[in-house]
């Protein structure tokens, strides 16, 4: 664990907050910080440790535990497999908070940007085999991470070529071997955190965690260190607004097994 803020672990500061009396408001993004990457995204599966211990926290009072990803919102909660908790879906347009269903933008109308984007797509991907998109209610993914090595360049050259003219009207999150399209404006992670850690219990103080591993987590990171909480990156090149850095999932997981066993034997002394 790496991290220069407040001078102690997060485990620490989360066991502080707790005994204090607040609330804990620990939210995840699900690929590269739950889950490992892999080659296709319904390949990402959740390791049963990592599962058992976000039930745990689940289950602890006046804890809060929450998944958000770019993953559509049904996709994402199948891929947790677990219920209690809140989950934030195709970059905060989906919401489940604990079985109550939002949608926080009006998408009845296709954004045209993303359209003319798929139609260009569409007829440059085949001369890349392994590339492919993947199409979101909101936005989209381009997948590369088949692609072989020696095709790869080219095509990372010819999708600048595609989106720099619309970065005017499109957002653009590049992730390990994929990049992410959203457009302006819209809901980014930060628009489902501040959902989750608000739900319920909108005036009584929380102590909140997020821990995400690529740029599309700015958003959501720089919003925890504002409020006083943890920012946590997870995986190798984590976003500058991470103020803690774990390697990856294995490291997290570890985290998470231990944080649970530190609030268990917090609550037998609170």
């Amino acid at each position: 664990m790496t991290g220069t803020a407040a001078g102690r672990a997060p485990s620490e500061q989360l066991a502080a907050a707790y005994l204090r009396g607040e609330r804990l408001v620990l939210v995840f993004d699900y690929d590269g910080t739950l889950a490992p990457f892999a080659a296709r995204p319904e390949l990402a599966h959740l390791d049963p440790a990592m599962r058992g211990s976000l039930a745990r926290l689940a289950a602890t009072p006046r804890v809060a535990v929450g998944v958000v990803s770019g993953r559509a919102l049904d996709d994402l909660m199948a891929m947790v497999g677990l219920p209690g908790l809140y989950f934030g879906g195709t970059w905060g347009l989906e919401l489940n908070l604990r079985g109550e269903r939002i949608v926080t933008a009006d998408i009845s109308q296709p954004n045209q940007s993303i359209l003319d984007l798929i139609a260009a797509l569409e007829a440059t991907l085949p001369s890349y085999p392994g590339a492919w998109v993947e199409k979101k209610r909101l936005g989209l993914t381009i997948h590369y991470r088949q692609v072989s090595a020696d095709r790869a360049e080219s095509l990372q050259a010819e999708l600048v070529a595609l989106l720099e003219p619309r970065f005017a009207a499109l957002r653009v999150y590049q992730a390990p071997l994929a990049i992410e399209v959203l457009p302006k404006p819209g809901p980014d992670k930060s628009t489902a955190l501040k959902a989750i850690a608000t739900h319920g219990n909108p005036a009584r103080p929380a102590f909140v965690l997020y821990a995400g591993d690529t740029t599309n987590d700015a958003d959501a990171l720089t919003l925890a260190a504002e409020w006083g909480g943890i920012a946590l990156g997870v995986g190798p090149e984590p976003p500058a607004a991470a103020e803690y850095h774990l390697p990856g999932p294995e490291a997290l997981a570890e985290l998470l097994a231990g944080l649970a066993d530190t609030l268990t034997a917090v609550r037998s002394i609170a």
